[in-house]
């Protein structure tokens, strides 16, 4: 059976998964890099599958990861957010120096597992695909060094500079690969093993777990939100909508199929879950508010990823989503 691992983008919110991780690693006794295949992701999700692909456990990856959230997101002097007419407000200068500590200056092609990250290229406005060269594919990508390919994905606009590499004498620029619909790239992935990679993941055998990063449900009161709360409000459901269709898709085109055994893990950060989940959330403190920039839920996320891991059988085909109720969002949408 061939495996494939896929994570979603969420900024901090990658902490969640990478408990999930851990606790898999400690099931079945080995890293991540001797029990997938082939891994995937998109912003967050591709600095994970980055480090699992250059042998890094998901303890240390969760340890480094609890720095690199408060390293990377320190605000830059308001006047250099002004000088920059906003067009980001952090600097991608410290997970570039972790990458290159990590040993990410090599290209695809050398790396020990598949893989494939996802940028926006804002020339061409295509979703690009960083993949491994094979004979089954377009062999574009492998020559690209696996850190420029995570710092074009990690490239989320107003957050982070765009991403500028040159690969065969073509400068390419890159957004965070989420920009669009592949947020959440178990489909892409999908299609890239199943169609692209001559054979090595045959129809049937083979596996894909698909670990979202955590979903915050945006409630509003239809009646009295105004322009800016349904601008908000629309930008936060088309990235959440975005990734559950990107699973939905998956699970019906590839899963029920039967030509790839897809299990996706995903949990909603509302209070009523967490509750579930036996996680008490400190006084004063908005779960519904936490974004890929919120420092301040580091030690929150990875209780909530523990806990959701602990309730993960691995064995079971179905994975696990916990979603909240109806009635709570009703609540919540009066307000």
């Amino acid at each position: 059976m061939r495996t494939i691992l896929s994570i979603d983008g969420g900024g901090v919110k990658g902490i969640t998964p990478l408990a999930c991780l851990v606790r898999l690693e400690s099931l079945r006794g080995k890293p991540c890099r001797e029990l997938f295949d082939m891994v995937a992701g998109t912003s967050t999700g591709a600095v994970i599958a980055a480090g699992i692909a250059l042998g890094v456990s998901a303890r240390g990856l969760l340890a480094l990861y609890r720095e690199l959230a408060r390293q990377a997101f320190q605000r830059l002097p308001w006047w250099q957010v002004i000088a920059n007419l906003g067009n980001h407000r952090y600097s991608s200068r410290f997970i570039a120096e972790m990458l290159a500590k990590m040993g990410a200056a090599v290209p695809l092609n050398q790396l020990p597992l598949d893989i494939l990250i996802t940028g926006k290229n804002v020339r061409t406005t295509q979703t690009d695909f960083f993949v491994t060269d094979n004979p089954g594919n377009a062999g574009r990508w492998g020559q690209l060094p696996l850190q420029d390919a995570v710092l074009a994905s990690i490239a989320a606009p107003t957050y982070f500079p765009a991403h500028r590499a040159v690969l065969r004498g073509t400068e390419h620029v890159w957004v965070d690969g989420g920009v669009g619909v592949a947020g959440n790239p178990c489909y892409q992935v999908a299609v890239e093993a199943i169609h692209y990679s001559a054979g090595k993941y045959p129809a049937g055998e083979t596996q894909l777990l698909s670990f979202g990063t955590g979903r915050t449900p945006h409630p509003i009161n239809a009646t009295s939100a105004n322009f800016l709360q349904w601008g908000l409000w629309a930008l936060s459901e088309v990235l959440e909508d975005s990734a559950d269709w990107q699973a939905q898709i998956t699970r019906r085109e590839y899963g029920a199929t039967g030509r790839v055994d897809f299990r996706r893990y995903q949990v909603d950060l509302s209070p009523d879950v967490l509750a579930g989940l036996g996680v008490s959330i400190p006084p004063g403190m908005d779960v519904t508010r936490i974004e890929m920039d919120s420092v301040w839920a580091v030690d929150l996320l990875e209780e909530i990823g523990r806990a959701f891991a602990d309730r993960i059988n691995f064995d079971d085909p179905a994975g696990l989503e916990l979603e909240t109720t109806a009635q709570w969002k009703r609540l919540t949408a009066r307000r």
